[in-house]
C-alpha cells in the first residue's frame, strides 16, 4: 500500500496553499487521515477531496473573505488513543472550524470529537460508530457520517448480485470478511440475505487483517465450487493476493470484493487480470461517465489534477466539505458551531449530482446525490453497472461474464 510521510504531506500542502497558509487571519480546517501505515493509501484519497475543495474555495476568494488553511493530523492505524490525540490537537490546540476524517475508528472517533462542537465528518460506515452517536445524540450532535452503515452497503451489494444478467450455476455462496466491526456487519447481512432466498452459505471465513496466504481457504472453495464469493476486507493487499491466488486455479464463480475494489492499488496492481471482478463504492461518482455535466467536469478535473482515476472517499469528502462551507457562509461565522451545525442538519446541500441531506442518526444514507456505486472491472478500469438508489442498470453499461468462467 502507498506510504505517505506526514512531513512530506504537510510540506506539499504548504506549497499548494501558498505562503498565506499560516497567516493569522486564515480559517483553519482539520484533516485527520492515515498518512502512514497500512491505510495511508485510503487516507491520501480522502485528503484529495478536501484539497480540491480548499483550492476551489481559496481561488474564489476564500470563505467570507478569509483564506482556508489545512491542518493535518496522522490517524495512523486508528488506535483509540491516537484518535483522541487528534481531536485534542485539531480542536483544542489548533482551533479548527471543521474536521474531515474519512474512516477513523469505529466509535472511538465519535467519542473523541464529541467533546468539541466543530462539525466532524467521518466515513466509518459501521453500525458500531452510529451506536455510539445514538448513546447521546445531543452530545455527539456534531458528528456526520458520510456513508451508509455496513449493513446497508452489504444489502445493496446483495441486491446488485441478484440483478446481474447472469444465470448462476448453483445456489452456494462463500463469504470472507475481517474480524472487525465493519467486516462482521457485512458478513452478517450477506449471510442473512442469501439464506432468505434459499442459498447455502457453503463457507463463511472470518480472518484477521494481514491475511495474504489463501491456500487453505481456496482449497475449500475449489471443492465447493460456489456461484458467488463475497470478499470484504477494507484494505488493498488482501484482495490483491486473494484474486491472484484464486486465478491460478479458478472456479466458475462470480467474485465480489465489495468496498475492497475501491483502493486504487487493487485495480492498479491487478490490471486486466481483474477483468470481471465486482465491487462497490459508497457515496461515489459513477465512472467512466458521470450522471451530470457538473459531476463529469469535477471528475475530469480530479483525474487531470492527480493523474489517476477516482479514489475511494475523494468525492464525498469534497462534497461534505463544500456542504460545510455553505453552512458556514450562511451562519456568517464558521466558528459559530451551533448555527453551522443547525444549517447542516436542516438544509439540504445541492451537490454535483443532486441534493444531499444527513438523515436519521446524522447519516448520509444512499441517495441520488451520493449513491452506492456498483462497478465491474473491464479492460483494467472500473465501469459502473448500477447506482443505488434506485438500483437500476447504469446508462449504457453492460455486465461482462468474467474471463475465468467457462
Amino acid at each position: 500500500m502507498k506510504k505517505i510521510g506526514l512531513m512530506s504531506l504537510v510540506v506539499a500542502t504548504f506549497m499548494v496553499l501558498g505562503s498565506w497558509a499560516f497567516a493569522a487571519d486564515t480559517i483553519k480546517v482539520g484533516c485527520a487521515f492515515s498518512l502512514t501505515g497500512d491505510y495511508a493509501g485510503s487516507g491520501d484519497n480522502y485528503f484529495k477531496g478536501v484539497e480540491m475543495a480548499v483550492e476551489e474555495l481559496n481561488a474564489a476568494g476564500g470563505l467570507s473573505g478569509r483564506q482556508l488553511e489545512i491542518v493535518m493530523f496522522d490517524n495512523q492505524d486508528f488506535a483509540p488513543e491516537v484518535v483522541m490525540q487528534g481531536a485534542d490537537y485539531l480542536c483544542a490546540q489548533k482551533k479548527v472550524a471543521v474536521v474531515v476524517a474519512g474512516w477513523a475508528g469505529a466509535g472511538a472517533d465519535v467519542r473523541a470529537y464529541g467533546k468539541y462542537d466543530a462539525p466532524f465528518f467521518i466515513d466509518d460506515g459501521s453500525q458500531a460508530s452510529v451506536d455510539v452517536y445514538k448513546e447521546d445524540p445531543k452530545k455527539y450532535y456534531n458528528a456526520y457520517f458520510m456513508t451508509d452503515v455496513a449493513a446497508d452497503q452489504g444489502g445493496s451489494v446483495f441486491k446488485a448480485l441478484q440483478k446481474l444478467p447472469y444465470d448462476y450455476p448453483n445456489k452456494k455462496v462463500v463469504l470472507i470478511n475481517t474480524d472487525d466491526a465493519w467486516g462482521g456487519e457485512i458478513g452478517a447481512v450477506m449471510s442473512k440475505r442469501f439464506k432468505e432466498i434459499g442459498w447455502d452459505i457453503a463457507l463463511h471465513e472470518v480472518v484477521p487483517y494481514g491475511t495474504n496466504e489463501w491456500g487453505p481457504i481456496l482449497t475449500k472453495i475449489r471443492r465447493i465450487k460456489p456461484a458467488v464469493i463475497h470478499f470484504e476486507i477494507a484494505a488493498s493487499q488482501e484482495p490483491i493476493t486473494f484474486v491472484r491466488q484464486f486465478l491460478k486455479k479458478p472456479t466458475n464463480t462470480i467474485i465480489s470484493l465489495g468496498w475492497s475494489i475501491t483502493p486504487l492499488e487493487v485495480v492498479g496492481t491487478l490490471g486486466k487480470k481483474a477483468d470481471g471482478v465486482l465491487g462497490q463504492m459508497p457515496a461515489g461518482v459513477p465512472t467512466p461517465a458521470a450522471p451530470t455535466a457538473e459531476a463529469q467536469a469535477w471528475l475530469d478535473k480530479y483525474e487531470k489534477r492527480y493523474k489517476h482515476s477516482l479514489g475511494v472517499g475523494s468525492f464525498i469528502t469534497y462534497t461534505s466539505f463544500m456542504a460545510w462551507a455553505e453552512a458556514a457562509k450562511v451562519a456568517g461565522d464558521p466558528y459559530d458551531f451551533k448555527a453551522v451545525n443547525k444549517h447542516l442538519k436542516e438544509v439540504p446541500y445541492k451537490g454535483l449530482m443532486g441534493g444531499i441531506s444527513w438523515g436519521e442518526n446524522n447519516t448520509l444514507h444512499a441517495q441520488p446525490g451520493a449513491p452506492i456505486v456498483h462497478y465491474q472491472v473491464q479492460d483494467g478500469e472500473l465501469v459502473t453497472l448500477f447506482a443505488d438508489p434506485p438500483l437500476t442498470p447504469y446508462k449504457d453499461s453492460k455486465f461482462i461474464k468474467p474471463q475465468w468462467i467457462k
